[in-house]
Order: structure tokens, then C-alpha cells, then sequence
């Protein structure tokens, strides 16, 4: 039973009946749960000669999303990263039975990470938090188990604050979705969705300076210089829920898929090494050098915008539209970065890159936007274009409904949204009128 770090007493959260997926039916639930980690204090020193690169990961149930990482923040730093979960405080404890968990960890490179120290609140205590007036502010302390004793020490504290309120977008989305996931064909929203976007995707991009070295010594030579390459970590709703669990593992007919992934040989664990070395350095946050920022992303048009305004090649060429390599992880975020032979980033598989050489992904492919079609030019309207092309994994078109739909429950349906095939001869025809590269 976890005991209860926030000792709060706060009176008691309004009841909903809302019910959960079960079957052939479900349904929303009708609150958001946000918890904003604001900083470390004294937290414990796993690399006692380096100081260590902090981030934090929270989880709700099956729900869990982890911060950007500090590197060299050290044992004091600030995070200041929210984050929020569909909610209902009518779940009975079992289902919840480990509450909010809390963890902050030492992001170790080509190595397993460290476990900092962590702490559960437990969901009697998160029910009384009913709106922000009624939050949890406060340090919460964290407890270091060793890793070859097991023996708990004292791991630090952070300062955060939890509340939930209720949110209508929830339950006004469930009929839409209900309908999508429930009838054939999956997905036939083309006007507006009542209640999406979604409230509150976070983006966080990097530009890490380093983030081709590990490819020049892998590719033997074939790249003579590598250049440097934005990516960029988007938080995304309802992973789990649209599909179901599913997850989608290497392509086995895949020849560059075979090299890294089905071998044993001291190559293939070398090419290994190397992606998650350069998942690492693309992905971690050089808090130093201000290197990285975080968007808040409220719709298709928002997104389209924030990578408009880092894409300073297509703005210098009219008729040019920048293709993004992209990945779906079952931690509900999607990675992604600019797919451009201009860039050292034909890493063998740029999805096996951004997946950090996981053998599963949900979903994977790549996205443009398409601004300048007949199309376009007729209704006046930009429309993603997303596809699943990747060789890596060979998504199946059968799920291409689910991700527009998931697409649509996360950025809304005021701009088009198209999921075309790899072999669709409209992906080609877009492609080509945008100046895709």
C-alpha cells in the first residue's frame, strides 16, 4: 500500500459515472490530470565523478510520459515540465493500484539509465485535488533503492503541483470517436470534430551539434562530414486507446532492418550501439547551451507553423515542402526530423534512429505538407499528408485510418489530413506538385 507523501486533506472530488473501454464500448474520461514537476532538490548522485543528467518520468496506470533530459544539470536543477493524463476520479484503486508514480532518472549514455529516486501518491490523495484551487503544492521526497542492495536511501525531493478538473472536450469527442474506431470505414470525418484538438501537446526540439558524429564512424567514410540536424519530440493523446495496444516490430524482409536487427554479429551490435548513441545526442536536451525549446501545440496549424519557422530552406524556395521522417512510440510520443539528403542522417533506417533502435514501434513513416496541389489551390486549405513509408518496419495500410484518426483527435480537423499508402499514386502526385524532396 503506498503511503501518502502529500498528507493532504482537501475534501472530496465530484462522482461521474463515465464508463471505460470494455468490449465494443467506451468512453472518455470526462477529466485532465496535470502534474507540473518544477524542480530537484538534492537529488541523489548516481555518477558521483560527473554529476548527473536528470529527467524525471510520470505514470498513470498504463499512462506515462517522461520529461526532456537536463544534461549536466546536477543534483539541484529546475524542469519546470507539465504534463497531463486523461483522468477519472471515479476509478476504484485497483485499477490504479500504484497511484502517481514519480520517478527521476540519470541519463546514462549506451548504458542503462540510473534510477534517481521515486515516489507514489496514491489516488485517494490526487481525488481531493479537484481544480487548481484546490492543487498539491509542495516538495515530495523521493526514495534511492540500490541497484545491487536494494537497501532504500533518501534520494532527494522535487517541488510539484497536482490537480484535476473536469473537461468537457472529453466527453463531447467520445461519439465522434466511437464511430470512427467502431465503424467501417474507420475514419470519414472530413468537417469539423466537436471538442478537438485535444487540449495542451507539448514539443520539445534539439539541435545538438553532435548529432551526426556517431554516423560518420559508422558509415565507414560515406559521409565525409555530417551536419547537424533539428529533431523534435512531440507528445501525443491516445496512443494506447486508438490502436488498441498495437505496435508494429522491424520488418524481417527489410535488408537494412536485417543488418541492425537480425543479426548477432559484432556488426549488427555496433550499428545498434551507434543509434542509440545518436538517439541520445539528437534527442537530450543541452540545457547549457540553449540549444533546445518547447512549443506548446494547440491544432495542425500551430504545429505547421513552429516547423515553418525552423525550416529556413522552404521559406528561401516557394514551390519547395520539407518531408519529415517520423515514429510513433508506444510511450505516446512521435519523433521526427527533416528528411533531406542535404543532411548526414541515412543512418541505414532514420526510423531505427528516431525509435533509439527499439524493435517496436506503433506506427512509422514519414509527413509533409501539401500547399501548393490542384487541391490546394482550389479549396485554399495546407493539408497534412502523412504516409507509411518506412522500410524499417513496413506499417500496414490497414491502420492508416487509425492514424488520421489519431491525427485528427490530436490536432483537429480544421485543416485536412490525408493517410496515403506508400503506394498510393497520390502520395507521389502531392509529392511531386510540393517539390517534396
Amino acid at each position: 500500500m503506498a503511503t501518502d507523501p502529500m498528507a493532504l486533506d482537501q475534501g472530496t472530488s465530484a462522482q461521474n459515472d463515465v464508463g471505460q473501454f470494455k468490449g465494443s464500448t467506451f468512453e472518455f474520461p470526462p477529466a485532465i490530470l496535470r502534474v507540473k514537476i518544477l524542480s530537484g532538490s538534492n537529488l541523489y548522485k548516481t555518477d558521483h565523478l560527473h554529476g548527473i543528467d536528470p529527467y524525471v518520468e510520470v505514470a498513470l496506470g498504463s499512462d506515462s510520459s517522461r520529461s526532456i533530459t537536463l544534461l549536466r544539470a546536477g543534483s539541484n536543477c529546475i524542469f519546470n515540465w507539465t504534463v497531463t493524463f486523461p483522468f477519472n476520479p471515479t476509478h476504484d484503486d485497483e485499477e490504479h493500484s500504484d497511484g502517481l508514480v514519480i520517478t527521476v532518472w540519470d541519463q546514462d549514455l549506451g548504458a542503462k539509465d540510473d534510477e534517481v529516486g521515486r515516489c507514489t501518491l496514491p489516488m485517494e490523495s490526487i481525488r481531493r485535488c479537484e481544480t487548481k484551487r484546490r492543487a498539491f503544492r509542495g516538495k515530495v521526497k523521493l526514495l534511492h533503492k540500490g541497484r545491487l542492495s536494494g537497501r532504500e536511501k533518501k534520494g532527494g525531493s522535487v517541488d510539484i503541483e497536482v490537480y484535476w478538473e473536469n473537461h468537457s472536450i472529453f466527453l463531447a469527442t467520445t461519439d465522434s470517436l466511437r464511430k470512427s474506431l467502431l465503424e467501417t470505414p474507420a475514419v470519414t470525418t472530413e468537417g469539423p470534430m466537436v471538442g478537438v484538438p485535444l487540449p495542451l501537446n507539448y514539443c520539445v526540439t534539439n539541435f545538438n551539434k553532435l548529432s551526426g558524429v556517431a554516423q560518420t564512424l559508422i558509415d565507414r567514410g560515406k559521409v565525409s562530414e555530417y551536419t547537424p540536424f533539428r529533431t523534435y519530440s512531440l507528445r501525443i493523446w491516445y496512443v494506447a486507446l486508438v490502436f488498441q495496444g498495437y505496435t508494429k516490430g522491424w520488418n524481417r524482409n527489410y535488408k537494412a532492418a536485417q543488418q541492425i536487427y537480425g543479426k548477432h554479429s559484432l556488426s549488427s551490435k555496433t550499428i545498434r550501439m551507434a543509434l542509440r548513441i545518436q538517439n541520445f545526442m539528437a534527442y537530450s536536451n543541452d540545457y547549457v547551451n540553449n540549444h533546445s525549446q518547447v512549443h506548446e501545440i494547440s491544432g495542425m496549424e500551430s504545429l505547421h507553423k513552429m516547423l515553418q519557422s525552423y525550416d529556413t530552406a522552404s521559406q528561401t524556395q516557394h514551390f519547395s515542402s520539407p518531408r519529415y521522417t517520423y515514429v510513433i512510440m508506444p510511450d505516446s510520443h512521435m519523433h521526427f526530423s527533416i528528411t533531406s539528403k542535404k543532411t548526414a542522417t541515412d543512418f541505414l533506417s532514420k526510423h531505427a534512429l528516431h525509435a533509439g533502435a527499439a524493435t517496436e514501434v506503433v506506427y512509422s513513416g514519414e509527413f509533409f505538407f501539401d500547399q501548393c496541389s490542384r487541391r490546394a489551390t482550389e479549396t485554399g486549405k495546407t493539408a497534412l499528408v502523412i504516409d507509411n513509408n518506412s522500410g524499417t518496419f513496413g506499417p500496414p495500410k490497414e491502420k492508416l485510418d487509425l492514424l488520421k484518426l489519431l491525427m485528427q483527435l490530436n490536432f483537429g480537423t480544421d485543416m485536412p489530413i490525408l493517410a496515403l499508402d506508400r503506394e498510393d499514386p497520390l502520395l507521389r502526385e502531392l509529392s511531386d506538385a510540393n517539390g517534396v524532396e
